[in-house]
């Protein structure tokens, strides 16, 4: 049978005392890691990407999670009336939580060149 305290040099304690401590500060190791490299800055993220959504107003130009560059027209509860088109005026409600940043559409055109 396989024993772990047998690779550390002591002994196995059948009484459960040291074993039991040795395995809470391990499982309490291992979840500390957990918080801090994958739970926190998903969080900090979260909480960037909500402060954002709240600090759109009227007039920015947005990209939602689709990808579609948009004007923000209206806020209305959690929506925001985005208005797609330049020239037909396409307004469509979108869920502040579809928004992916504030952000301009790069209109230039680029050439490249043929050698």
């Amino acid at each position: 049978m396989f024993n772990l305290f047998s690779l550390l040099g002591e002994t196995a304690d059948t009484g459960g005392g040291n074993s039991t401590l040795f395995f809470v500060v391990i499982y309490g190791a291992f979840f500390a890691f957990m918080y801090f490299v994958l739970i926190r800055p998903q969080r900090k993220k979260q909480k960037a990407i909500e402060s954002m959504q709240k600090s759109i107003k009227i007039g920015d130009s947005i990209i939602t999670n689709g990808g579609l560059y948009g004007v923000v027209v209206d806020s209305v509860n959690d929506l925001f009336m985005i208005d797609f088109g330049r020239d037909k005026s396409v307004r469509v409600p979108v869920q502040k939580s579809a928004v992916a940043g504030v952000k301009e559409p790069n209109l230039t055109l680029v050439i490249e060149e043929e050698e």
